[in-house]
């Protein structure tokens, strides 16, 4: 078995260098066609006519490309102007391994869940048809995303992996099977529309261009209309998120998607001026000294019942938060609700919620939340 798979490696590995590998760096062909995407700043969709190119630019070294795919039919001839450096993608993708539920979300919202065949990190997925496909059998559990079953990736012989880039790290031993690696990016676009329009390369890969479409266009109507309805308010109330986790507070940078959010939801951001759109990291002190005064604490927790008591008892400065003793401290259970699977393509769903705290007079109708819950 073990002669077999490496005689299958070497075999994909010998059609990755025959076929172009995935590569880093500029773009060395200029290309003609309509641009479909027109908010996210790390993603550029252009249809081509016999081809759409499809550009992945590195978060972490402007001005770079980190990938580039050219996504042809895959009952069609490949074109002979395909650019030299991008991937060649057959599509619509029927069979495609995931390391995310969110993705695995995009699949199922345009209706192609049966598309997702297989998975890594079993545990997080809450689709049912993933999860009864997991236990049918149908979906394969490739183990542990970091570090995935070879010969179960083999075995399934997917037409592409879908799975997140990181600074300074590669995918492993998959990068030599020869498939297709979709890197997915969206998690570090700036803003919450920017990110959402990800969706249209789910869309692209599956041939739900129009579905998709109308999808996004749906998201970016009730998140501007949502935004608008407190654009002008007098009082913008401080918020901070998350908290201290081993030594180490993690916070939004200034230009992350949530900091927009909270922008976008009539909120003031301690952090606001901070350049990056990454995680910013500070101990506990360094969040007190600029950040005491919070009106709302929103903190992500996979515990279902976590109380002030937990909180105090996690850390007991914690109670010194004047966001503690007001009441104002709120959290998302990842784990009961859907929020990871949500709320990358759904921003306008979570900004409803923050407005509905922040600003509830903003807001006609049902003021209920799905995912907060005032922690006590």
């Amino acid at each position: 078995m073990l002669r077999k798979l490496i005689n299958i490696i070497i075999a994909y590995s010998f059609v990755l260098a025959v076929t172009g590998c995935q590569g880093q760096g500029s773009k060395s062909d200029v290309v003609e066609g309509d641009t479909l995407t027109t908010k996210a700043q790390l993603l550029t969709i252009v249809d081509c006519g016999s081809y759409t190119l499809v550009d992945v630019e590195n978060p972490w070294k402007e001005g770079a490309t980190l990938q580039r795919y050219a996504l042809v039919h895959r009952d069609s001839m490949a074109p002979e102007n395909l650019p030299s450096d991008a991937t060649l993608v057959r599509v619509p993708i029927t069979s495609a391994l995931v390391y995310s539920s969110v993705h695995a979300g995009a699949f199922h919202e345009v209706g192609c869940v049966n598309a997702v065949t297989g998975i890594v990190d079993a545990e997080y997925y809450k689709i049912p048809e993933i999860v009864e496909g997991i236990e049918a059998g149908t979906v394969v559990d490739a183990g542990n995303s970091m570090a995935p079953s070879i010969e179960k990736i083999v075995e399934l012989s997917p037409q592409a992996i879908m799975t997140s880039p990181f600074q300074n790290a590669g995918h492993g031993a998959i990068e030599k099977l020869g498939i297709p690696i979709i890197e997915c990016a969206d998690y570090m676009e700036s803003t919450p529309l920017g990110r959402a329009e990800w969706i249209k390369l789910i869309g692209e890969l599956l041939c739900k261009r129009k579905e998709v479409a109308e999808i996004y266009n749906s998201v970016v109507e009730e998140y501007n209309t949502l935004a608008s309805s407190v654009k002008d308010v007098k009082e913008n109330p401080i918020v901070i998120s998350e908290m201290m986790t081993d030594g180490v507070w993690f916070l939004p940078g200034g230009k992350s998607y949530m900091a927009q959010m909270y922008a976008d939801a009539g909120a003031s951001y301690p952090w606001s001026d901070d350049k990056s759109n990454g995680s910013l990291q500070f101990d506990f002190a360094t969040v007190y000294d600029k950040a005491y005064n919070a009106d709302f604490w929103l903190i992500k927790s996979p515990e279902p019942n976590i109380s002030l008591k937990d909180l105090e008892s996690k850390y007991p400065l914690n109670k010194k938060m004047e966001a503690f003793s007001k009441g104002g401290v709120y959290v998302i259970n990842t784990v009961e609700s859907s929020f990871f699977e949500d709320f990358p393509f759904h921003p306008e769903r979570l900004l409803r919620e923050y407005i509905i705290l922040f600003h509830p007079e903003a807001i006609d109708g049902d003021k209920s939340f799905s995912y907060l819950r005032q922690v006590k």
